[in-house]
């Protein structure tokens, strides 16, 4: 009897455990499923987040205009600054482009011709960035993609460039590390430059430009950003107070003036047919025309004004007026 009852006892005690494992088995299912549920909807949740493109409103000529973290861009003017910050556009000028300067870096980017907009839009881009400020153009290419219009002389040193396109792009490190390795050179230049230069030595920068006759200032013609920015060569008085103090980056003149704007050392650009008379009496009378001190500028070399030419430039305005010294001292 009492075998009887226990065989019955724990055969219910049996009952009720697997019972009760089946309903915790159950819990567990529904509780870990729900949980795989809830991570996987976190997870799309994330994914959605991260495939949405990054954006940033920055201030323009034309206001506020929100553009995205670009992958095609198609420049005009600055395709030496993008890709110095490591951004390689997809299109750019064919001015841009036959940059002697940046040559060992535009492989793969196409030509837009002079931003032919047929060529810009077959290029499908996602930004666009250009110094023409004319409104019917940026009307055309508004219509392509998000259009940053940044006029000539908008930025008036190497440093205000990089840093804005730096700040627009996101590329705030790259921009801070090549300024940092810019300003080195720049200082060692100065140095070299400084031990040979006498002081209050003055240096002028002149140019016959088809039928005109041209003084340059500090600005972005001619190699001014690099022989008075950067190398902080001494301009004579009447430049820097006619041009530099003014903002004026350049001045017609006439050739009777010219002892009035004349430095010691003369850099000289003929371009567009002009040329200058060097038999004319008053060339020849200019101190600078007397020592053999004019040194005659290459326009591929010099024409171009972003930053990777600007340090060109101070280089090769350096080794001009070092070897001239070194040559004057040899004597």
């Amino acid at each position: 009897m009492y075998k009887t009852k226990f065989r019955v006892l724990l055969y219910m005690f049996v009952l009720c455990s697997l019972w009760i494992t089946a309903c915790s088995g159950t819990e567990n299912t529904t509780s870990s499923a729900g949980f795989a549920g809830e991570t996987a909807v976190g997870a799309e949740n994330q994914k959605s987040e991260a495939s949405a493109p990054a954006t940033r409103v920055i201030e323009t000529i034309h206001g506020e205009i929100e553009i995205p973290e670009p992958k095609r861009i198609v420049v005009d003017a600055y395709l030496p600054t993008l890709l110095l910050l490591g951004e390689k556009p997809v299109g750019a000028t064919e001015r841009d482009l036959g940059n002697v300067h940046i040559q060992d870096l535009i492989e793969g980017i196409e030509s837009t011709g002079e931003s032919a907009t047929e060529k810009i839009l077959e290029l499908s881009p996602d930004l666009i960035i250009s110094a023409n400020s004319e409104p019917e153009i940026y009307e055309q290419l508004s219509k392509i993609a998000p259009t940053v219009i940044i006029p000539y002389e908008t930025y008036r040193s190497v440093h205000e460039e990089v840093e804005g396109f730096g700040a627009m792009l996101g590329k705030e490190e790259e921009a801070t590390k090549w300024l940092a390795s810019f300003d080195e050179k720049i200082g060692e230049l100065r140095i070299r430059m400084n031990a040979v230069m006498a002081e209050g030595e003055t240096v002028s920068i002149f140019g016959a430009f088809g039928k005109g006759f041209y003084l340059y200032g500090d600005g972005i013609y001619r190699g001014g950003l690099a022989i008075y920015k950067e190398l902080k060569l001494t301009p004579p008085e009447r430049i820097k107070t006619e041009l530099i103090d003014t903002g004026e980056t350049f001045k017609e003149v006439s050739m009777e003036v010219l002892k009035d704007y004349a430095g010691d050392y003369i850099f000289l650009d003929e371009s567009k047919g002009g040329t200058l008379d060097k038999d004319d009496k008053v060339w020849s009378s200019l101190e600078a025309v007397k020592q053999d001190r004019v040194f005659y500028l290459d326009a591929k070399r010099f024409w171009p004004y972003d930053p990777i030419a600007v340090l060109a430039q101070a280089q090769e305005v350096t080794d001009m007026i070092v070897a001239k010294k070194e040559k004057e001292n040899a004597k």
